[in-house]
């Protein structure tokens, strides 16, 4: 047996280059990285804006109705996390822009893996402008579905907020990287790469509400407010590492795509596409 064809052959095939690319990414290291400043920069600012949204309840609710919580694990969460009122209150513009600034960290993190995955160099005189396009864009996506939420909830239309969401989040999963890339990225090379973000956050969000109400409710009754603290860092590091793994799987497929359609990939200005390695 020629286990150095095998090994060749496996290299080339669609598997090989998927696993290729998920150790030259780091992928532990950047689910790692994007968990801890979604922890400490996206749930904040997701508190701030359902406090401000239209309609009613609050962050802590939001959670319990989303991950379909009960008994222990739903009386933490509530207790965890403020009221929309108290929210309001506490608000300081100090707070606010640290807000922002870890907003922005979690963003040049994002922006991180989509670079290294499409192997290009940052750019840096509008990288700025772009990580706060990307945060106005996220905020508005957020806007947009919490209301939606809360409308299915109290009107008992159980068939509104799932295909909006998944509509939505593909649209937004397309956006991303095309305005963190600095549009280099055509739209049709990325649309692999939204379609299977979206269809890995689905299928996690499923995954989700059957595994979670457990855990948060043991970590609840073993650890107290704590608990349920790990319990939502762990599901973090869990759907960062989703967005991840979907991403490479989608880079690959968007270039694979690209080549079997004739089409040459190369940077702006005419410059082939880097090599692996080459993106920091």
């Amino acid at each position: 047996m020629d286990f150095v064809a095998i090994r060749a052959r496996v290299e080339r095939s669609f598997a090989g280059k998927i696993i290729d690319e998920l150790v030259r990414i780091e992928v532990i290291d950047r689910a790692l990285a994007l968990a801890s400043k979604l922890f400490v920069a996206v749930i904040p600012l997701s508190i701030i804006l359902k406090a401000i949204a239209p309609g009613s309840g609050n962050f802590g609710e939001d959670l319990v109705e989303r991950f379909g919580l009960s008994g222990a694990g739903a009386r933490a969460t509530r207790t965890l996390f403020a009221t929309s009122g108290e929210v309001r209150g506490a608000v300081s513009v100090i707070g606010i822009v640290i807000v922002l600034y870890s907003v922005l960290s979690f963003t040049r993190a994002l922006q991180r893996v989509y670079l290294r995955i499409w192997r290009l160099q940052p750019q840096l005189p509008d990288a700025l402008i772009r990580q706060l396009t990307w945060i106005v864009g996220f905020c508005a996506y957020t806007l947009v579905l919490s209301p939606l939420r809360d409308f299915e909830h109290s009107n008992d239309i159980a068939s509104l907020y799932g295909p909006s969401a998944i509509t939505l989040g593909a649209l937004f999963w397309l956006w991303t990287p095309h305005v963190l890339l600095g549009k280099r990225v055509p739209l049709r090379q990325l649309l692999p790469s939204s379609l299977m973000t979206t269809a890995g956050v689905t299928l996690f969000s499923v995954g989700t509400a059957i595994f979670l109400p457990g855990i948060m409710s043991n970590n609840a009754q073993r650890y107290g407010l704590i608990g349920v603290a790990f319990g939502l860092v762990s599901w973090l590091f869990a759907y960062s590492a989703v967005v991840v793994v979907s991403a490479v799987v989608g880079g690959v497929w968007g270039r694979d795509r690209m080549r079997s359609g004739g089409a040459r990939e190369e940077l702006p200005g005419g410059a082939a596409q880097q090599q692996p390695g080459g993106a920091g």
